[in-house]
């Protein structure tokens, strides 16, 4: 199997540029002219790779869910109990990225002007990350170590839910948290073993 095309160095530029222009203008503050200058290339250059801003800013958000590790399936041979938790983990590893944070309050200040801006980041990030968690836990029940009485998408809302709850409020806020976030997760993953019927050892 070919291996995949490795992205170029001139479309990392513009990828790297225009996220810093997002997050330090704003979505709306932000012009092509602008990346054109941060990346050290023209503007027929970003849209030779990127047809409009929002494009743009669709692929800033595809790259960082590709490049974060809440897309990356747990190890098929984990129990549910390991497997919740690594999956937990690395998602609060990707909503508590300072710059992922950052974005997100990008997209709600202009949210209700630019609704398609906030219909991007909807399906390029929360979309994404939860169909990757939904597969895990579809495995989970698939080998029978947590019940098929709710459907796996429902499990994943609730999964999401608690890890979005006080800590990423707090962090999103800017708030200090002194609990531990390792303590926090392993509490949410017994919980949603305990309640959906995981058979895993501890």
């Amino acid at each position: 199997m070919p291996k995949p095309a490795k992205p170029s160095a001139k479309r990392e530029a513009i990828l790297d540029a225009a996220q810093r222009a997002f997050l330090e203008e704003g979505y709306a503050a932000t012009s092509m002219d602008g990346v054109a200058t941060g990346a050290s290339v023209s503007k027929a250059t970003i849209y030779a790779h990127f047809e409009s801003k929002e494009q743009l800013f669709a692929a800033v958000m595809h790259r960082g869910c590709d490049s974060s590790f809440a897309l990356v399936p747990p190890d098929e041979s984990a129990d549910a109990r390991t497997a919740l938790t690594v999956t937990a983990q690395r998602l609060m590893a990707l909503l508590m990225a300072p710059k992922a944070l950052a974005l997100y309050r990008v997209v709600v200040a202009e949210a209700s002007r630019s609704p398609d801006l906030a219909r991007t980041y909807y399906e390029n990030g929360p979309v994404r990350g939860k169909a990757a968690i939904t597969a895990v836990i579809a495995l989970l029940q698939r080998r029978g170590e947590l019940a098929p009485a709710a459907d796996a998408g429902t499990i994943t809302d609730q999964l999401i839910g608690m890890l979005r709850a006080e800590t990423f409020q707090r962090a999103l806020l800017g708030l200090p948290d002194g609990r531990s976030l390792e303590d926090t997760i392993a509490a949410m993953v017994e919980t949603l073993v305990q309640r959906f019927g995981g058979t895993a050892p501890r």
